[in-house]
């Protein structure tokens, strides 16, 4: 059991609980955030791109999560015919790449949410922000890779969706297929991308994050 000192801190721990998601993985650029220092509290990833012209929304660069790439040797695998997993969040904070995982939940905002699981829920959740009323109307969210090693080389062009996990995001832990004939990359790996657009429940926002992959 988690003391209530544990649980008061876990309620502190981001700005406003009405956040939005991104997918936490040691292989994330702007894993510690933006600030230059590692900030186990940090939800710069999650900053939704909404209005925004290229030049800011390509890898995340509004601010500036493009410039803090993993550390050396970390990278997202991606075992051909089989499946890797990420953890959707709201904030590093609820994550096992913060704090020891002690305030990891169910959802992405360490919660539990017995509510959620009714197919029928019909209200927009909020708490997480995952714009959608229950998982089946959830859009779906993809990665895509680019078969480069800098990030400065990536392009609309050379970028290709590689695996889609439909009626997510929802759950915390979320699982994508890697196809069987995935071409292997170069000695110093990928570059893949996470890309969600939510239709409904609020803002029509994209995410477009890159992640070392190999």
């Amino acid at each position: 059991m988690i003391p209530f000192i544990a649980v008061s801190f876990a309620l502190a721990l981001v700005p406003t609980i009405q956040a939005h998601m991104a997918p936490y993985h040691s292989s994330m650029w702007c894993l510690n955030g933006t600030s230059g220092q590692d900030n186990q509290n940090t939800n710069d990833a999650v900053n939704p791109l909404y209005m925004l012209p290229k030049s800011k929304w390509w890898m995340h660069a509004n601010n500036n999560c493009d410039k803090f790439p993993p550390a050396p040797g970390k990278f997202l695998e991606l075992p051909a015919g089989e499946s890797f997993t990420v953890e959707i969040a709201t904030n590093r904070a609820f994550t096992s790449y913060s704090y020891d995982g002690r305030f990891v939940g169910i959802f992405g905002d360490g919660q539990a949410h017995p509510e959620l699981e009714d197919p029928a829920h019909s209200t927009c959740v909020t708490s997480p922000n995952l714009h959608t009323e229950n998982a089946t109307r959830a859009t779906g969210t993809a990665f895509a890779i680019s078969y480069n090693s800098n990030i400065e080389d990536v392009t609309m062009e050379n970028l290709v969706t590689f695996t889609v996990r439909y009626h997510t995001p929802w759950k915390l832990l979320t699982t994508y297929d890697v196809p069987a004939g995935m071409p292997p990359c170069p000695d110093g790996g990928c570059i893949c991308v996470w890309g969600w657009v939510a239709s409904h429940c609020g803002e029509p926002n994209m995410y477009f994050l890159p992640y070392r992959c190999k």
